[in-house]
């Protein structure tokens, strides 16, 4: 079975992408979110640009994805220790709650005007300690929906989860770090920009990393979790963490500033002193030398000894949101 890893730090993302635009519910149920959210989002072109082909015309229902929960529940467990509808039932509900709470502590339309208030007055200082000092609220919230995925995740998983939960912690300490300087900073120095004219390469560096744990296409069976992938962060993932952060950084690097640049790569440093990801990333960056010759240029134009990891894979996490998002 393949492994998937930062799954904390992707539902992270989501869920402040998705919490206020999501009603107050015990459980999630896509089929009732307002389409007009969803006006300017163009599934389509979505789909041809980050799903494989064998999975750009695939109709994944709700139903579906209740079905794999449950799946993924009973075979974590022992055959009849447990019951696997109440247990994904419970984190459908842990989900619903999750949302909830993000979107009463955060609310990312609110949080934009206050930022084009702020801005001009060069008070995004203010702005940005407001909301850091939630964060233990933040963290809570986030605790308690892991809590309810436990009983659903393999003794190997569970293995892996603390260091899951200190990554996601780490992530919110770094935004929240002298109460939001590091983010005020980087919206000062154009870093939201920055991003936006990166997008479609970072899209790419996704793809080219995390891509390979995900299957090109959905087989007939595939609500049954045979193939679902491991919960870890295992040595391959480290390096495919590390090809990822090499990736992005130098992308950033072509943007106006190069405090956008730094202050990513200061931020992937950072959450990964929470792992044990070191010694793999030494001994694969060795081996990458070792392999290559002392001259020459990879496709990055840079030397091949200094040059990052290889890149492959065929299509990003991304695509489980690009799947969401054709449900809705």
């Amino acid at each position: 079975m393949s492994s998937w890893t930062l799954l904390p730090i992707a539902l992270l993302a989501l869920l402040a992408l998705l919490a206020p635009i999501l009603p107050s519910c015990e459980a999630v149920d896509l089929n009732s979110l307002d389409p007009s959210l969803l006006e300017n989002v163009d599934v389509d072109k979505l789909k041809a640009s980050y799903l494989p082909e064998g999975l750009r015309n695939v109709n994944v229902t709700l139903a579906d994805l209740q079905k794999l929960l449950q799946s993924k529940c009973e075979k974590a467990n022992a055959p009849g220790s447990v019951d696997p509808a109440a247990l994904s039932g419970a984190i459908q509900t842990a989900g619903g709650r999750v949302f909830e709470c993000l979107s009463g502590l955060a609310n990312l339309t609110e949080i934009q005007t206050e930022i084009e208030v702020a801005s001009p007055k060069g008070d995004l200082d203010v702005v940005f300690e407001k909301y850091c000092l939630r964060m233990p609220q933040a963290k809570a919230c986030l605790k308690d929906f892991n809590d309810a995925l436990l009983p659903c995740l393999t003794r190997e998983e569970r293995s892996h989860n603390s260091v899951m939960q200190r990554i996601s912690d780490k992530l919110l300490e770094f935004i929240c770090y002298k109460n939001g300087d590091q983010i005020a900073l980087f919206i000062a120095e154009q870093g939201p920009e920055c991003l936006q004219q990166s997008r479609e390469g970072i899209a790419n560096c996704l793809n080219g990393t995390f891509g390979k744990y995900l299957p090109r296409e959905i087989s007939a069976d595939w609500t049954s979790g045979h193939n679902l992938p491991d919960l870890v962060l295992g040595p391959s993932q480290c390096v495919d963490l590390y090809e990822f952060e090499t990736c992005v950084v130098r992308l950033l690097e072509r943007c106006e500033t190069i405090t956008p640049s730094n202050i990513v790569e200061s931020m992937f440093r950072y959450v990964r002193r929470e792992s044990s990801c070191q010694q793999s990333i030494d001994r694969a960056k060795q081996q990458r030398v070792r392999s290559l010759p002392l001259t020459g240029e990879d496709s990055t134009g840079r030397g091949g000894a200094a040059a990052g990891l290889a890149w492959s894979g065929s299509w990003s996490l991304g695509s489980l949101l690009v799947l969401a998002l054709s449900m809705a």
